[in-house]
């Protein structure tokens, strides 16, 4: 999530509870409470009541833009969260338009729910949207770095285009060489194109450079199906 977003969501949590409890609440504050109670669900993580309190926040309050778009936003993290990925896609699609500045992350973010929904030919596009219009991570003309190379190549690499998919990560490689998880991804692409060679060694790489707590049972069959093993 973009951090700008949360903070001012943050603010707008923290300026309903101090007026909350400076008097008796008024409709209005009563209302802007379902907002606070957003937040505080997506802080412990209860998916299920983001979903309904962020409904009530967008329905009871007229909401800045920039606050609306952080709102539909934590919506789709707890769509995507609960695995109800359409749902995360149309709340995603929400915060993007009405966001008064929109950010090209988001959309590298709207193409990781699109593969994660089956259609990586829409994640694909939405990539390349950005790339056709020079929209680097952080703006236009700024240019482009591992996370467009990287959703560029899981898109591609879930549309059988391997070679292709090695190329994307190469490239985000050159930008962020310390990424683990582009070698672990081009590893897989190596691996689909017979290139054991390469794929061991960025598999190695990947071993070297990963947090364990974030490698789960699949990423361990595929270092097991290479003989490698976390340090």
């Amino acid at each position: 999530m973009p951090n700008a977003s949360i903070r001012g969501f943050a603010l707008l949590a923290v300026a309903a509870v101090v007026t909350g409890c400076a008097h008796q609440p008024t409709p209005a504050e009563l209302n802007l409470q379902h907002c606070v109670n957003t937040s505080k669900a997506m802080r412990a993580e209860q998916n299920q009541q983001v979903i309904q309190e962020s409904e009530l926040c967008l329905t009871k309050n007229t909401l800045p833009p920039k606050i609306k778009s952080t709102v539909y936003l934590l919506q789709s993290v707890a769509y995507k969260n609960l695995k109800q990925y359409p749902q995360a896609i149309s709340a995603r699609e929400k915060s993007i338009a009405t966001n008064p500045h929109p950010e090209p992350r988001a959309t590298l973010e709207l193409s990781y729910l699109y593969r994660l929904n089956g259609n990586p030919q829409k994640a694909l596009e939405l990539v390349q949207s950005n790339l056709d219009a020079g929209l680097g991570e952080n703006g236009k003309g700024a240019g482009f770095n591992m996370p467009t190379f990287y959703h560029l190549g899981l898109a591609l690499y879930d549309l059988g285009q391997y070679r292709e998919a090695a190329e994307a990560y190469s490239a985000g490689l050159i930008k962020q060489p310390d990424y683990a998880w582009a070698y672990y991804q081009r590893a897989l692409a190596y691996d689909r194109l017979g290139d054991k060679e390469n794929a061991r060694r960025d598999l190695n790489q990947f071993a070297k450079r990963v947090d364990p707590s974030s490698v789960e049972a699949q990423h361990k069959a595929q270092l097991a199906a290479y003989q490698i093993k976390l340090p």
